[in-house]
This record gives C-alpha cells, structure tokens and sequence, in this order.
C-alpha cells in the first residue's frame, strides 16, 4: 500500500484544529458589512485575532482551494489591487484556482479578499499569504523537483511534512498543479476537502 498506516491519523490530526473563519469585511469606504465565513483548504492558514485569518507559505504560487462557491476573489498587494476575479451572473467561482499574476516574493505580505456566495456586495473574508523565506522557497521547489512524476514520493513526502507538523508543506504538495496523476493523490486531496474545516 502507497499510503503510510500513519497518514490517517495524521490527517486528523492536521484537520482537527481547522475550523470555519468568520471573518469581518470591509468596505472599500471601510464602513462595516455583514460578517462572512469560508473554509479555505489550501493554502493551509491559520485565525488570528480581528477574525482574520493568515498563512505563511512555502511556494511562490499557492494554489487557492476555497470550499464555498465564491462570487469574487481580489488580491491587494502594498494596499493596491492587483488582481479581481469576478463571477459571471448566475455563475460562480469553484475548485482549484492557480496563483494569478506575479509570484509571491519571500516575505511578502498579501491580502486575499474572498466573497462567498452569500456575501452581500462588500462582505468579504481577509486572509492574509505570507511568502515564506527564501530558503524555504528554494528548498519546497527542490523536494518537488526530486518527486518527479512519482506518486509514490509524492504520498511519502505529504506523509513526512505532516508528520513534522509541517502542514503549509503537506497541502503545498498534495495540490500542486504538478503533482503525478494519482488515484492515491486524487483520494487524499477529496478526503481533505470533505473534511473541510471541521464543520
């Protein structure tokens, strides 16, 4: 068998303390809207205090993996937006989204802005994406690289990430857009998404 007998538990353990961010949006005039939750999956992050969320991550370009349908997603860089997505009417925006536009530098700060499908037009949940160091950039990109188009690897090095607690590492490599074709891969990213945040 591909997957450790240990990956299930520590799935669960890694999912346990994930829960539903309720997060207080912002008008572009800062006025108050109405409080929105989502359950982002990857990339991993974490509530902080003001109901926002965070996360550092590991790769230039995290793929975005939100459970709710969203109607719109911005991305603010320096206190700028950078990048909008909106839904078409009657449509929305579901599944993995690759990182658009620039790569995310080490260090940097950027602000997600996401609108679920219930939002009202100024209600949107805050997740803040930091880029990790430099070193922890070049050495993900060199642990993927390694893996090649082996699942095989690619299930053993998700294993050894959350078994060091390094959850960010974990789902950067089981939703990485370059990831072998998997029924193992495939069955643990579903498993993840189910389990969601908890709810």
């Amino acid at each position: 068998m591909l997957i450790s007998p240990s990956l299930p538990l520590l799935l669960a353990l890694a999912l346990a303390p994930v829960l539903p961010l309720p997060f207080q949006g912002l008008q572009a005039t800062d006025r108050q809207a109405d409080p929105v939750a989502v359950c982002v999956v990857a990339p991993r992050v974490e509530a902080v205090q003001q109901g926002d969320a965070i996360g550092v991550v590991p790769t230039p370009r995290p793929v975005l993996l939100v459970v709710e349908p969203l109607l719109e997603i911005r991305i603010e860089r320096a206190g700028r937006l950078v990048w909008r997505r909106v839904a078409n009417s009657g449509q929305v925006i579901t599944g993995p989204m690759a990182w658009p536009g620039l790569p995310l530098a080490p260090g940097e700060v950027v602000l997600l802005r996401l609108r679920p499908q219930q939002a009202g037009p100024g209600s949107f949940a805050h997740v803040q994406l930091i880029g990790g160091s430099a070193a922890r950039m070049v050495q993900t990109a060199r642990l993927m690289a390694g893996l090649a188009q082996k699942p095989a690897a690619w299930l053993q090095a998700v294993d050894a990430a959350l078994d060091q607690g390094d959850v960010p590492l974990a789902w950067t490599l089981l939703f990485a857009p370059n990831a072998p074709l998997s029924p193992e891969l495939q069955g643990l990213r579903n498993q993840v998404l189910n389990q969601g945040c908890g709810q």
